[in-house]
């Protein structure tokens, strides 16, 4: 069974064949008989009729249409009609660019392209869509490209590109090397290419890139159920965590008249105002409630707007506590995080590993937090040139940092942090400041 590209290149070859031999008849019709168009030309029309005939009937090389035996019984039934003028070249056309698209939607099907996507729910909206028939048939290749790219390289121009060396490949070696740079793109993203060397290896070795892309589909199903199970283990021990934070709170209240005169120094004009719980909205008891850790510290200890998410009882904020940092501080990362993206979920011995950008924190005044420094330091470049190099320039304010950036010696538009702990704040480190600060204590 032909790639589809090796169709997509067979059938450019035939279809040209096609062409010229049509205009080749039309052009001797009509300096030998005189005749402005072949239809008015019995011979001509025949043999006119005859060419088009055999480029889908008598194929010499295996496209799309090989194999597609009701339809090219029914292509046949109306060249003969159309030798009698029963049926015009349009309606032929038209037959033809029909069944065209009902395999291309088979093609796309039967090579799992959409579970190639980037999410679960993209690739089940998807397989609606490749089972739409109302949806047309380049309205689903535009979809899926944008679905599948990554904004590498422009699709139509990697095709043309990849076709190309394709026509070019003297040997199965020269083949293999044009799957890998259209499909993995070493040379526009080293660092991406080397996570998935195993399936460069496999086209390398000679294995088909239909089943190669199946091996990938299995394998991320597999990381899929381990990641699962990592994020549970991962909720249980921030549930732990919390616990044990509720615990000491509860022995400093032991010593309630020194937590009451400090929290009386320190505590702001808007927590003597208190809102009501976000959950209930009961009226909070200013000597006994809880406080998002996330929005305390940001608020209290960087200065930032964070309007605090306050809960008046345990009960309340085990209710709203996870959607809410879902909500308000989502990994600044965005749909880069690599908890969407890697099954590799990054751990400190059971503990938090959410970490903030100490410019946006400390200097620009954003609240960026990231899931963990791993998260940061891979998508570092994303996070400063859309958020750090923007507030830089409407504040005026001049960070000389590059001293502390790494270069890519192959392309120096990309770079990543030098040391990216020079540019990160634990959460961890953040509360031990804060408490030490202030004497009390972040639930």
């Amino acid at each position: 069974m032909l790639e589809p590209w090796d169709e997509a290149i067979a059938l450019q070859k035939e279809r040209q064949s096609c062409i010229d031999d049509v205009q080749s008849i039309k052009t001797s019709c009509a300096k030998d008989h005189g005749k402005r168009h072949p239809v008015e030309c019995p011979e001509c029309w025949t043999r006119l009729l005859n060419r088009i005939r055999d480029r889908y009937l008598n194929s010499a090389s295996k496209e799309w249409f090989s194999g597609r035996r009701p339809f090219l019984l029914e292509l046949d039934t109306m060249f003969s009609k159309a030798h009698n003028f029963e049926v015009d070249l349009k309606t032929i056309e038209q037959r033809i660019v029909d069944e065209k698209k009902e395999w291309y939607r088979d093609k796309v099907k039967n090579i799992g392209l959409q579970h190639a996507t980037k999410s679960p729910s993209e690739d089940r909206i998807l397989q609606l869509k490749i089972n739409d028939r109302s949806i047309s048939a380049d309205q689903l290749a535009s979809e899926l490209r944008a679905s599948l790219s990554d904004g590498a390289v422009r699709n139509h121009e990697a095709f043309d590109k990849f076709i190309e060396q394709l026509r070019n490949a003297s040997s199965p070696q020269a083949r293999a090397e044009a799957y890998v740079n259209t499909f993995f793109q070493p040379a526009h993203d080293p660092r991406g290419a080397a996570k998935t060397q195993k399936y460069i290896d496999m086209i390398r070795d000679g294995t088909s890139i239909a089943d190669t892309i199946n091996a990938m589909i299995r394998d991320r199903h597999i990381a899929k159920g381990d990641q699962d199970q990592k994020q549970a283990l991962h909720k249980q021990l921030e549930e732990l965590k919390r616990a044990k934070a509720a615990h000491e709170l509860g022995k400093a209240k032991n010593d309630k008249a020194q937590q009451d005169e400090t929290r009386e120094t320190t505590v702001s004009d808007d927590q003597r105002d208190l809102p009501p719980c976000s959950v209930c909205t009961k009226a909070l008891d200013a000597q006994d409630f809880i406080i998002c850790p996330l929005c305390q510290i940001l608020g209290d200890y960087y200065g930032l707007r964070v309007e605090p998410t306050l809960f008046c009882s345990q009960k309340c904020e085990n209710e709203r506590y996870e959607a809410h940092v879902e909500a308000a501080h989502e990994c600044a990362s965005g749909q880069r995080c690599v908890l969407l993206h890697d099954e590799d979920v990054e751990m400190d011995d059971g503990r938090t590993v959410l970490v903030f950008c100490r410019e946006c924190v400390g200097t620009l005044g954003i609240p960026s937090v990231f899931c963990s420094a791993r998260c940061f330091n891979e998508n570092f470049q994303y996070h400063r040139d859309g958020i750090h190099v923007p507030k830089r320039k409407s504040t005026q304010h001049d960070a000389r940092d590059e001293n502390q950036l790494e270069f890519d010696p192959d392309d120096k538009m990309r770079y990543r942090a030098r040391k990216i702990e020079e540019h990160l704040v634990t959460f961890d480190n953040a509360v031990e400041e804060w408490q030490q600060k202030t004497g009390l204590a972040v639930k």
